[in-house]
């Protein structure tokens, strides 16, 4: 950053026309998918107005620069175990995400992150769904 104001902060927005700051999520949460940077608050928050859909956490799954999407949601009422979604709720998160989405997976709670709860543990949210899409065990994330 040229401005000597500015300092790093380790999260990814962008300026609109009127010149207001839009945070997008942290760096090290930034997908890497073979159609370009996928940030994941968006994704989440249309993810989330989605009926039925409670709170939502957007990964990557696979090596960087071929990322794909996850999309893993809260499903109100709460899911009772973990699982692929029905075809329904997929659809529609799918239609919803504004990103091509690879999978969605319901579980009863997402992971919080220990510092604050009521942000979403990507990091363990991703190496939870890369286990469970590479056959691994259907267990709480």
């Amino acid at each position: 950053m040229d401005d000597p104001r500015g300092h790093r902060t380790g999260d990814v927005g962008h300026l609109d026309a009127s010149g207001r700051l839009w945070v997008e999520g942290r760096m090290q949460h930034v997908i890497t998918a073979p159609t370009g940077v996928v940030t994941p608050v968006g994704p989440e928050q249309r993810t989330e107005r989605v009926p039925g859909v409670g709170r939502a956490g957007v990964v990557g799954v696979g090596p960087s620069g071929t990322q794909q999407v996850v999309a893993v949601v809260e499903t109100v009422p709460a899911a009772r175990r973990p699982a692929l979604a029905d075809p329904a709720l997929a659809d529609a998160v799918r239609a919803a995400a504004g990103v091509p989405v690879a999978a969605v997976l319901v579980v009863p709670e997402l992971p919080t992150d220990i510092r604050h709860n009521s942000k979403v543990d990507r990091a363990r949210l991703a190496r939870w769904a890369s286990s469970v899409l590479a056959g691994g065990r259907m267990t709480r994330p």
